[in-house]
């Protein structure tokens, strides 16, 4: 009876540690950072004032970047960053300097990326 009341317990204990991984794994998953090559990137343009970079990839497709905050400084000129040593950028991470005013803007969200119809 004692052994059967340890065993029930060690295999309960066992199905939650076997659960709480998997569940940390999908919340990692959901919550990673979507980060974009920059050697694929042949433009990046804001039309709207600050508040979206559009980069424009060399196989024709589209990503819009939410800024995290409204960039003024990005219709008057370009910007630099340094990117990490993979070459990429990612969003909710990256920040950018404006060069005209010296402002310091940082990337939001990545749309999904679009696939422009006349791109190949």
């Amino acid at each position: 009876m004692k052994t059967s009341k340890i065993l029930i317990t060690a295999l309960a204990a066992a199905a939650v540690y076997t659960a709480l991984p998997a569940t940390a794994q999908d919340t990692a998953q959901s919550s990673s950072l979507r980060c974009v090559d920059v050697k694929d990137v042949r433009d990046t343009i804001s039309r709207d004032g600050g508040k979206t970079l559009t980069f424009t990839m060399r196989n024709g497709t589209t990503i819009v970047n939410h800024l995290r905050t409204q960039c003024n400084s990005l219709q008057f000129g370009g910007f630099i960053w340094a990117t990490a040593p993979n070459g990429e950028v990612c969003d909710n991470v990256q920040t950018l300097h404006a060069i005209t005013t010296g402002e310091i803007c940082r990337l939001g969200k990545f749309d999904v990326p679009v696939k422009t119809a006349s791109a190949r």
